[in-house]
């Protein structure tokens, strides 16, 4: 069994060990990359559909770290199955995204919204946020 200091001096050094690996994240993936962020975090910028593939290019999750995508772009899906609303933004002829959510807050299609929550990139052309949040942009 550890003694009290032994314990702390664990805890501190845990702690310390997870702060030095987030800002070194912060500062190399999101820094060049618009829209992404750490879990419960705010970008500089928000991501565009223009901008979204060379955003996601060769970019890679460390298994178990969410990163959160804040992006925006006209509503081009939505849809409910009666307990979740399904909403994507962005054309089909880029990468789209969709937002799994608990409501559609009365967007409708061709709206432009912002969409943020935590990152699934399924293939090159998209991208699932679930949990995630959607407004209007204003």
């Amino acid at each position: 069994m550890f003694s009290k200091s032994a314990r702390n001096y664990c805890l501190v050094l845990f702690m310390l060990s997870g702060l030095s690996s987030a800002a070194l994240a912060q500062g190399t993936v999101f820094s060049e990359r618009p829209g992404l962020a750490g879990p419960e975090e705010m970008p500089k910028q928000n991501a565009s559909c223009e901008g979204l593939a060379a955003i996601i290019a060769g970019l890679e999750t460390p298994e178990g770290n969410r990163i959160d995508l804040w992006a925006s772009g006209p509503l081009t899906y939505i849809h409910s199955d009666e307990a979740l609303w399904y909403l994507a933004i962005c054309p089909q002829s880029g990468v789209q995204v969709m937002c799994i959510t608990y409501s559609d807050n009365g967007m409708k299609l061709g709206d432009n919204i912002l969409i943020r929550g935590g990152m699934r990139i399924l293939d090159k052309t998209h991208i699932v946020l679930d949990p995630c949040l959607a407004s209007r942009e204003e």
